[in-house]
């Protein structure tokens, strides 16, 4: 009797482990293009991310991740080749690998790495429009503060880092702050 209540209490806790393996999260905060040296200012910016738990062990776990992160038209000139443009939009997605540290707790921080495809889509000052589109890789780190057992805050800063005409790699940097939803 004492080993059938053991292993119904293991594969209780197995199948709530696997029941939240997944999280999507919904952020938005600020870019801003930090090697560029005509940058003005920020832009707003939204990322969505999904996530799914490859392994676990109570103190980390390693996630396959597809964040989907882009910044709305921005008043920031920039310089596209030899043209100068009134201000750009972008557009990232960068899948990955997310390591994340004590995932049962309260406050786990992450940090996170992809490689995949960034894209700017450019207002020209004659008034039309020119997108390239290139390599680019992420690299950044956030934190998760659970408010309910399957809602947690989180806040996090990601680096996109494309390859650009003009300055070679250019810095990317997403602040953002929104909700996570494991299930």
């Amino acid at each position: 009797m004492r080993k059938a209540i053991i292993f119904s209490c293991l594969l209780l806790i197995a199948a709530s482990a696997k029941a939240q393996s997944n999280d999507v999260a919904l952020t938005g905060g600020g870019y801003l293009a930090a090697s560029n040296p005509l940058n003005l200012g920020a832009a707003w910016a939204l990322e969505g991310t999904f996530a799914h738990r490859i392994y676990s062990l109570p103190l980390v776990a390693i996630s396959a991740e597809l964040p989907i992160a882009g910044s709305t038209q921005s008043p920031i000139p920039t310089l596209s080749g030899l043209t100068l443009t009134r201000g750009y939009s972008s557009l990232f997605i960068t899948p990955g690998i997310r390591l994340t540290l004590a995932p049962s707790f309260f406050i786990s921080p992450y940090l996170s790495a992809g490689i995949g495809y960034g894209r700017f889509n450019q207002q020209l000052f004659s008034g039309g429009t020119s997108a390239n589109g290139s390599a680019a890789f992420d690299i950044g780190g956030g934190l998760d503060l659970k408010i309910l057992p399957h809602v947690s805050l989180r806040g996090e800063i990601r680096d996109f880092n494309p390859e650009t005409l003009a300055f070679g790699r250019q810095n990317n940097f997403f602040a953002t702050i929104g909700l996570a939803i494991r299930f």
